[in-house]
């Protein structure tokens, strides 16, 4: 009886012992969510602008100037690269921000259904954080 009672502590603390390594490896590891959902929600306002302000129909119809020029306005630490693919999965226009280089650690997506002149376009709006 002795033997199971010892056994059965030593069980008990090694479960108690795997428990603690789990949730202090989740808690180091743990990606920067805030940062994530910054960037989510800025593609999104993003996409949201261009919508509002025609820019994103202008586009489509081959004058991507405006938006080009909305998209060198925002933040200077933030970089991002817009796509608009017709309903056939063939991309119109891909605008990118200037001087922003490779992709960064933390990337989102995010891609938004727009209807213009009787057909559905997605934009997808890529933003990352400028190295430095």
């Amino acid at each position: 009886m002795r033997a199971f009672v010892i056994t059965l502590d030593a069980l008990v603390a090694v479960a108690f012992l795997f428990i603690v390594t789990i949730v202090l490896y989740t808690q180091t590891f743990s990606p920067n969510t805030m940062q994530s959902i910054y960037l989510k929600h800025y593609s999104l306002d993003f996409i949201t602008v261009m919508e509002k302000t025609g820019k994103l129909d202008l586009t489509i119809a081959n004058n991507s100037t405006a938006m080009h020029q909305i998209l060198e306005q925002t933040s200077e630490r933030i970089c991002m690269q817009v796509t608009i693919t017709n309903s056939d999965e063939i991309d119109l226009a891909t605008i990118s921000k200037t001087n922003c280089g490779e992709y960064g650690t933390e990337i989102q997506v995010a891609a938004v259904p727009h209807a213009y002149d009787n057909e559905i376009y997605m934009i997808t709006a890529k933003s990352w954080y400028k190295k430095t």
